[in-house]
């Protein structure tokens, strides 16, 4: 029974020592940095911009709601909302306009 304790002793000294040991040599810079938040474009300035970017077939990177970025051109206009995104030979995205941030020229 005292081998037991001491050996949980032994364990709980030794994990303990350890992370001691990484808090005080080691900087993981786990803070998480906060994006600066971009408001939304006008529905209205949305609309513009992709049906110019469509009809000149402008290459363009589109934020979308939740940060993720695609780059390509619009290449089909299924309804005045919603269009076809290509952003490789292979890969296409249908983007609704409500669901985009901002769209820049690239």
């Amino acid at each position: 029974m005292q081998a037991r304790q001491l050996r949980n002793h032994f364990t709980t000294n030794l994990i303990n020592n350890t992370t001691n040991f990484i808090n005080n040599n080691f900087d993981f810079n786990l803070q998480v940095e906060t994006k600066p938040q971009v408001k939304q474009m006008p529905l209205m300035q949305l609309e513009l911009f992709a049906e110019q970017s469509f009809r000149n077939k402008y290459s363009v990177v589109i934020t979308m709601l939740n940060d993720k970025q695609l780059q390509g051109k619009f290449i089909s206009q299924v309804n005045e909302n919603k269009y076809v995104f290509k952003m490789n030979s292979a890969l296409f995205e249908i983007v609704m306009l409500n669901q985009i941030k901002s769209i820049n020229l690239v």
